[in-house]
């Protein structure tokens, strides 16, 4: 029972969960919600409960690939 519960990734994250989402430190990880690189966590009955998985899918999204110019797929691709 305790292998399915870790298969289930859940909606919203606590940070160190989510930093290991990304594969980043904790640390690193709140430079960058700081920065507003990432996304702030969502709150759920007055309290911080934590980042929503498919924020921070949409924010990797968004970031540039290395060595491109502009966004989009690499063009070697086409």
């Amino acid at each position: 029972m305790a292998d399915a519960k870790r298969a289930i990734l859940p909606r919203l994250m606590r940070r160190e969960r989510a930093a290991a989402y990304l594969d980043i430190s904790p640390a690193h990880f709140d430079k960058l919600v700081a920065r507003r690189i990432l996304p702030a966590p969502k709150r759920l009955d007055d309290r911080i409960k934590g980042w929503d998985a498919r924020d921070l899918d949409a924010a990797i999204d968004h970031l540039p690939y290395d060595g491109v110019a502009g966004a989009g797929a690499p063009s070697d691709w086409d």
